[in-house]
């Protein structure tokens, strides 16, 4: 009796269509990741704003806090010196927020003189541009600049800016306008991440000499994701 002949029989002929993608699982597999990849830039993204914005909220207050300070010894928070060509300022900055850090680290003084008609004024003017200048020294200091980012160098800061680099603004009386402003205190602000948009909508919501805000200003300062001092 013969064995029958054995038929040849591929081995793993399925099995070896099946190895590796098929360009439409290739296709599938691709567009999981890049949602995937999407997700977690969106929370960090997300993360990212939020620490931003906690970080702005603190300098805002730390800035406060130094601007109670500086009125407490001088009678009044730090007013505007008319002769604002003697302080350097960066391209798109504003000379208010120069004058803000060289009044808060004592380079920048304001006192009260008499004006020649038995009254007094207020007399505003810069002491100097660099921190180790003797007088300058000799000043009380009102924030730890360490503690902050600034334009310029260690020796001669010029802006505080916000974690956005973009620079807090300041917005206060000038030297002897008192009269004209309406409001108690100051205006104090990070412009967020929009910058210099964020400030241009919400400087059309405030009268830049009497400082009255409009009644929906809160509405542009949302949008433009703008963070006030005390928020």
């Amino acid at each position: 009796m013969h064995a029958s002949p054995k038929r040849f029989q591929p081995q793993n002929l399925q099995a070896s269509h099946r190895k590796g993608f098929t360009l439409i699982e290739l296709l599938i597999v691709i567009s999981v990741v890049g949602i995937l990849v999407s997700i977690t830039f969106g929370i960090s993204g997300g993360v990212r704003t939020a620490q931003s914005r906690a970080l702005a909220k603190a300098e805002l207050s730390m800035l406060a806090q130094g601007l109670e300070q500086y009125k407490s010894r001088y009678g009044d928070y730090p007013r505007h010196d008319s002769n604002d060509g003697d302080y350097p300022t960066p391209d798109g900055g504003e000379m208010t927020n120069t004058m803000l850090l060289y009044a808060l680290t004592g380079r920048m003084k304001m006192e009260r003189v008499a004006d020649g008609t038995d009254g007094s004024k207020i007399e505003v003017s810069k002491v100097a541009d660099e921190m180790d200048d003797d007088k300058v020294i000799a000043n009380p200091q009102f924030i730890e600049t360490s503690k902050f980012n600034v334009s310029g160098d260690s020796n001669e800061p010029n802006q505080l800016l916000d974690p956005w680099g973009n620079p807090y603004i300041y917005w206060y009386k000038w030297e002897n306008s008192s009269d004209n402003w309406e409001v108690y205190g100051y205006h104090l602000y990070s412009t967020g991440p929009d910058g210099a948009e964020a400030n241009d909508a919400i400087k059309g919501k405030i009268d830049g000499t009497s400082g009255i805000l409009d009644r929906d200003f809160r509405e542009t300062a949302n949008a433009a994701g703008i963070i006030f001092s005390g928020e």
